[in-house]
Order: structure tokens, then C-alpha cells, then sequence
């Protein structure tokens, strides 16, 4: 249970993260990439030619 648990909020606070790092790059345009992994997971932020925000999730293997 402890172990599930525990899952439940590191996933949590990896959500958590992508949005504040999502935030930071709305709030300084300086900052091309972001990264964040979370168990067998990725999730990267970059700007694209237009300068938009995209999100990639893909598996690390």
C-alpha cells in the first residue's frame, strides 16, 4: 500500500512540474527545452519556429 502510495504522489508532483515549467517558459522566453522523467517516462518542452510551446511524452526504454 506504502508502495502505491508512494507512486501516486511522485506522479503527483511530476504533473506538478510540467505545469510550473510550462509557466516558467510563458514567463521567460529565453528558455528553449525543458525536461522531466518521471519512472519509465519523459515529457519534453520546447518551442517549435513559432516560438510555441509544445509538449512531447514519450517511453524511455
Amino acid at each position: 500500500m506504502k508502495k502505491r502510495l508512494k507512486k501516486k504522489k511522485a506522479y503527483k508532483q511530476y504533473i506538478k512540474d510540467i505545469f510550473e515549467g510550462y509557466e516558467a517558459m510563458l514567463g521567460n522566453p529565453e528558455l528553449e527545452e525543458l525536461k522531466f522523467n518521471y519512472l519509465k517516462e519523459e515529457t519534453v518542452l520546447t518551442r517549435d519556429e513559432n516560438r510555441q510551446i509544445r509538449f512531447r511524452t514519450h517511453d524511455i526504454i
